[in-house]
């Protein structure tokens, strides 16, 4: 019988950097298969979960076993996202710290904040990601925008100028996310209420497939996530179409408005035509999993078995 491969990066070596801190251990994390590897995660509640029969606690639980499994395997988790409490920014933040071999002093742990979302940022912040050895990255306003009033308060779900702003700034932070990376792990994600051009998971995946990097697409907690799954399959879902998304007065405003100024695509059918361009064959042959395997990702909610074809995904690519 062929040897199980272990793709954990648990068993044989957390136990022992905790318990003694040698010269042989600080090399354990430079030795992991994802050492020097930059994964995106793109998480966010999606409004389907209650009626997936599941909650906010289930969508935490896969993101801390992803989060835990990637760490300890040497790699950077990058994320966007803000300070607000309890969201994911705070938990990665935590994790990175908790899960990191002792002797490890690189960070695991890269967080993205566009503006306006900077703006919130205080010193105390700062200081704490530092402690934290977490890595923000405070991204300027797009040079294309010109002078721009950055002490004003943004109204973006009334204002169409502001929105414009937010919606730029925001693919800005998503583009570069998508140059820095190796990889992207996708999963829930808002539908309605979101700010940007598109639900940010599905800008996210956007960018990370026109830079032709691997992309791992949980659909089974519903959302942005589910939706982008039934488009890699061929299907079309009616959260991602012009007349579900700008069916007020003024969503019709905005989209005239960024169509005149924008130089990020936001039109609906050109994003599903994207998307279902790059069918589950092309997704599999980029993501070291087979056609089978990624259904089952689009599926399952099985928190062990995503974090298995995940890692057992990353591994094969980039243990070759």
């Amino acid at each position: 019988m062929e040897k199980e491969l272990n793709i954990s990066g648990v068993s044989k070596n957390l136990a022992a950097s905790i318990a003694d801190q040698t010269e042989e251990q600080i090399d354990i994390t430079h030795a992991s298969f994802l050492h020097g590897r930059k994964i995106a995660i793109s998480v966010s509640a999606s409004e389907e979960l209650d009626y997936l029969g599941l909650s906010l606690n289930h969508l935490d639980d896969i993101s801390i076993e992803i989060a835990r499994y990637l760490i300890v395997n040497g790699a950077t988790m990058l994320y966007g996202g803000d300070l607000r409490q309890g969201g994911f920014t705070r938990l990665f933040t935590e994790l990175s710290y908790q899960y990191k071999y002792l002797s490890d002093r690189e960070r695991r742990f890269v967080n993205y904040f566009p503006f306006p979302n900077s703006k919130s940022l205080t010193i105390e912040d700062k200081a704490d990601f530092v402690k934290q050895q977490v890595e923000p990255i405070i991204l300027n306003v797009p040079v294309h925008l010109g002078e721009i009033d950055t002490d004003k308060e943004y109204k973006p779900f009334t204002d169409v100028d502001d929105r414009f702003i937010f919606s730029e700034c925001f693919a800005d932070m998503r583009i570069a996310m998508a140059n820095d990376s190796n990889a992207r792990i996708v999963l829930g994600g808002k539908q309605k209420g979101f700010l940007g051009y598109l639900p940010g998971i599905i800008e996210e995946a956007y960018y990370t497939l026109t830079t032709k990097k691997p992309i791992f697409i949980l659909g089974g907690f519903g959302g942005a996530a589910k939706s982008l799954s039934q488009l890699i399959l061929g299907k079309q879902p009616t959260q991602l179409t012009n007349e579900f998304q700008y069916e007020t007065d003024f969503f019709k405003e905005f989209k005239k408005y960024s169509e005149e100024k924008s130089i990020t695509p936001i039109d609906y059918d050109r994003i599903s035509e994207f998307f279902q361009s790059h069918p589950i064959e092309y997704i599999s042959e980029l993501n070291g999993l087979s056609v089978d395997e990624n259904k089952t990702l689009f599926e399952s909610t099985n928190i062990h078995e995503l974090v298995f074809l995940v890692i057992k995904g990353l591994k094969n690519i980039f243990s070759k």
